[in-house]
């Protein structure tokens, strides 16, 4: 699997913690030969209890670099309108145009239900709801530009279901999957 994924180029927001998703996403995706970029927000997680350890994005790309993979990362505020084009032209700019986006970046709060404010639910909208859209859009623009689209075959699908029934997929229960090779609506 590998030689696949060789030279292909992945990039996943939100990698702020050794141990969060995002640096599992990384880990996964770089073992498995692609080139990795992430992004992670310092001032979001100033705000979190687990805090701010600038050392672990430097401890996180020397480990992912043991896998003989290019790694880049950047701070991005994914509330400002910009970001999502900023974060593209720069993956573009160090390792290529990517061919996977993990929107993995969330915004979340400490508060219960009955003490949200509107404040809050701006800023959960404005990473979870709006930056997301708004990457993968600017992510999709790119497609036009890249080769190697191919018509889908039974044996795409044949492999979906091979993994969805292996044990990697086993906390994938309850979903539809749309296999469609990146087709556009």
């Amino acid at each position: 699997m590998m030689n696949q994924l060789k030279h292909k180029v992945a990039v996943v927001t939100g990698v702020s913690r050794l141990d969060g998703i995002g640096a599992a996403i990384c880990k996964e995706l770089a073992e498995a030969g692609y080139d990795i970029f992430f992004t992670y927000w310092t001032e979001y997680d100033k705000e979190m209890p687990w805090g701010v350890d600038q050392r672990e994005q430097i401890q996180l790309q020397e480990e992912l670099l043991k896998n003989g993979v290019k790694v880049s990362s950047m701070e991005l505020d994914l509330t400002q309108n910009d970001a999502p084009k900023e974060l593209i032209n720069k993956v573009t700019e160090q390792l290529g145009y990517p061919h996977i986006l993990i929107n993995n970046a969330a915004y979340s709060t400490n508060n219960d239900f009955s003490n949200l404010t509107a404040e809050e639910l701006d800023k959960h909208y404005m990473v979870n709801i709006r930056a997301t859209t708004l990457l993968s859009s600017q992510f999709a623009r790119g497609f036009d530009k890249q080769s190697g689209g191919r018509i889908g075959e039974p044996k795409d699908a044949a492999r979906l279901i091979k993994f969805l029934v292996s044990e990697e997929a086993e906390w994938i229960t309850g979903q539809v999957i749309h296999s469609e090779g990146g087709f556009k609506r």
